[in-house]
């Protein structure tokens, strides 16, 4: 039979593994993080879809996290000026693995390949609650042309079943 000071130091080891496993510097990171991929793929049914970010519509809640992945070689991901919030700085990713940032201001992103924009390799972050958007597509005032266009009015309609206007 366990002595008494055996089960005090079996609770008290209980109780500070749940101190350390719930304290900030223990504690699992909770935000969520969506990996989005670039591909080359030259037996696509569509030239649109040969160079694409996967997935290319996004929606996340203010402040959470995007990887991008393979932003090597000709892989590039870069906001399209007039297509980002205001106030927020250039979006541009070159030559490496990986890159995460935070989505901490509301709105929508128009982000391409510089290399493969015009094969279509356009994508779309939507942050935030669509109320508080600082830049609904009906206040832009860049358009888009050809492939660009195209792929990004595929996108607009992916948003709007998401969220009707």
């Amino acid at each position: 039979m366990p002595s008494a000071f055996s089960k005090h130091a079996a609770v008290a080891s209980v109780l500070a593994a749940l101190v350390l496993a719930t304290s900030p510097a223990y504690a699992e990171d909770t935000t969520s993080n969506t990996k989005i991929d670039q591909i080359s793929d030259p037996l696509a049914d569509r030239v649109l879809d040969m160079f694409r970010f996967e997935p290319n519509f996004v929606a996340l809640k203010t402040g959470e996290r995007v990887t991008f992945n393979n932003s090597r070689g000709q892989h590039t991901v870069v906001s399209v000026k007039g297509l980002i919030p205001d106030g927020v700085e250039k979006i541009s990713v070159a030559n490496t693995a990986t890159e995460t940032m935070t989505m901490d201001v509301p709105g929508l992103y128009v982000l391409t390949c510089k290399v493969h924009g015009r094969y279509g390799m356009v994508m779309l972050l939507a942050v935030g609650d669509p109320d508080s958007w600082k830049n609904p597509p009906e206040s832009w005032t860049r358009k888009l042309s050809g492939r660009y266009d195209e792929k990004l009015q595929e996108l607009l309609a992916k948003l709007d079943a998401k969220f009707p206007r």
